[in-house]
């Protein structure tokens, strides 16, 4: 798969010196010379503060050691799109990640310990990064709203969601061990001091969420457990919350950031949200699940200059968007009109939303 084992020597952030060795692509870019990429462009790649937590795990963790080096081949691969050797480079080393991943998945959390569910998590939320970027076409195609998963009758148009659909059975699987890895990213995401994954968590009940959506996604219930004795009615409105509640309760924490690109990787969040049955209304261009995920993208689009996500986010929020108008979902008659002609207004705002 890859060239002969190279050996790099890197100046650390903490000033000492470390050989690495790993496997180099054959015809992509050299490892060294993404080293240097990544320690002189740290800020413009990664945008958040725990340079040094990530450096120094990646010096015994071939998973994270693997994933900054895909990502920081993806921003070369970015930024030179015409570049081959950098596209050869990130699909080498993302290759080489997910193998780590895939092995990290199959072992028992008591094998991992803490360190090692940390570096599982971080690099389940960094590969994000790399699965969120589009391809890139000369012809510039990809950037054109109809060349979106909203609009594509193939199967894999929404693999890239894949991974991020992932993220909630691995923090399930993993729940003993979420106290002491949220205390471990926050500061490495968010800064020493800052509460982001912490304070998400605090928010389990509707209670923040607009009447406006509670209305149109019928969350009549502020607890999301289905009650055995629920009539048939009662128990389609419970299933509505148990699909709707959790991403809307999300979305309603995010709406209310003010977004400064070093809290993006918060939005994350909403990711962990959508699984089974939202998923599967997604992958049927179900219209509530996709205002919910258009919402979320217009949301992002707040976050202007990230390179990994500001094409995909603006043109599939602009994609759902004009999905969601040639349905004509206003036009409803009774309630679920008016309730649509109010949801379609917020998504139209959605991307300049500020809150005060």
């Amino acid at each position: 798969m890859g060239g002969p084992l190279v050996a790099i020597t890197e100046l650390s952030t903490s000033s000492s010196i470390t050989a690495l060795y790993y496997p180099s692509p054959k015809n992509g870019t050299p490892g060294i010379q993404l080293l240097h990429h990544f320690c002189t462009n740290w800020d413009a790649i990664f945008r958040m503060p725990g340079r040094d937590e990530l450096v120094s795990l990646s010096q015994s963790n071939s998973l994270i050691r693997n994933t900054i080096l895909a990502i920081t081949a993806c921003h070369l691969r970015h930024v030179s799109p015409g570049i081959l050797q950098h596209r050869i480079a990130e699909h080498f080393y993302q290759s080489l990640a997910i193998q780590d991943f895939q092995t990290a998945l199959e072992t028992p959390g008591k094998s991992l310990g803490q360190q090692g569910v940390n570096a599982l998590l971080l690099a389940a939320l960094l590969l994000n990064m790399i699965a969120f970027t589009l391809p890139h076409q000369d012809n510039g195609v990809e950037e054109d709203p109809k060349s979106s998963w909203v609009f594509s009758v193939r199967e894999d148009g929404l693999g890239w969601l894949a991974l991020q659909a992932g993220l909630r059975p691995l923090l399930i699987s993993l729940s003993a061990y979420l106290d002491k890895t949220v205390a471990f990213l926050d500061p490495v995401m968010f800064g020493h001091g800052k509460a982001g994954w912490r304070e998400i968590r605090k928010f389990q009940s509707l209670g923040i969420v607009p009447e406006s959506w509670i209305r149109a996604f019928k969350l009549k219930n502020d607890s999301f457990s289905c009650e055995s004795n629920a009539s048939t009615s009662n128990a389609e409105d419970q299933n509505d919350a148990d699909v709707f509640g959790p991403a809307t309760i999300a979305l309603a924490y995010l709406r209310s950031i003010h977004p400064p690109r070093s809290t993006i990787l918060l939005n994350w969040v909403f990711l962990t949200k959508i699984h089974g049955d939202l998923k599967a209304l997604l992958y049927d261009r179900d219209e509530r699940a996709l205002w919910l995920l258009g919402y979320w993208l217009g949301l992002m689009c707040r976050y202007e200059g990230i390179w990994w996500c500001e094409r995909r986010v603006r043109r599939d929020y602009e994609a759902v968007r004009m999905r969601l108008h040639e349905l004509h979902l206003g036009e409803r008659a009774g309630v679920d009109g008016l309730y649509w002609r109010d949801m379609m207004q917020e998504l139209e705002h959605a991307p300049v939303l500020v809150l005060t």
